[in-house]
């Protein structure tokens, strides 16, 4: 009995070195093209606008804040929309007001194809924290959405923890911008059409967040 797993230890060693050294030079790749791309990281993390407003250390390979693509296009045009950054932690998400509209740039949403609902988890963590789920937990969560949020409901969600967070600050509705690229690559057919007749999307083409807060504020909404 004691030869068996003795060859059976050597049989598995065997397999974890062959799979390891099969493995390595893909990883030192990795590593050596992380290493090349960390100036350039770098660069473009300390260049983001966000940064320049809200000065943060730098951390290895780093991406821009999560408000930075929205932040930079309403600061740089001059759009009169306010960004309230309501937590001291700087990696927490703010908001963006126009008028007495909440604007969210978060896409929190999925498209629920049996249902042809677009509905997102209910939960008291932000949404970008959910997006990193395992994926088993969320293949397990989409066969049972009952418990998942409409988007009236979503949008009451989202204005009361607005109210809760900012001390006051009140605002009667809430839009949701949505990159059309990512309807199309990320959720199942019929999400975009399904989308398109619901009032609370705002859907902007690749590149087009900037004309897209434009016309959502000309149109005086």
């Amino acid at each position: 009995m004691k030869i068996k797993d003795t060859f059976s230890s050597v049989l598995c060693m065997i397999f974890v070195s062959i799979i390891f050294i099969i493995f390595l030079p893909f990883f030192l790749l990795y590593l050596l093209f992380k290493l090349i791309m960390t100036p350039f990281d770098y660069v473009k993390y300390k260049r983001s606008r966000y940064v320049k407003d809200f000065p943060h250390r730098y951390k290895w390979l780093a991406s821009p804040h999560t408000d930075n693509e929205p932040y930079t296009a309403i600061k740089e045009n001059s759009l009169p929309v306010e960004y309230i950054k309501w937590h001291e932690d700087y990696e927490m998400p703010g908001y963006f007001v126009y008028g007495d509209i909440l604007l969210n740039f978060s896409e929190p949403f999925f498209f629920d194809k049996k249902k042809g609902l677009w509905l997102c988890w209910q939960s008291d963590k932000n949404w970008e924290e959910e997006e990193e789920r395992e994926c088993e937990e969320l293949i397990e969560d989409e066969e049972n959405t009952d418990d998942c949020l409409t988007v009236e409901e979503a949008q009451a969600y989202v204005l009361d923890e607005f109210h809760t967070n900012t001390a006051g600050r009140e605002c009667r509705k809430v839009v949701f911008f949505y990159s059309k690229r990512n309807v199309e690559n990320k959720y199942e057919e019929g999400g975009l059409e399904a989308m398109q007749k619901l009032d609370s999307f705002i859907i902007y083409e690749k590149g087009g967040l900037t004309n897209a807060i434009k016309d959502f504020i000309n149109k005086g909404q």
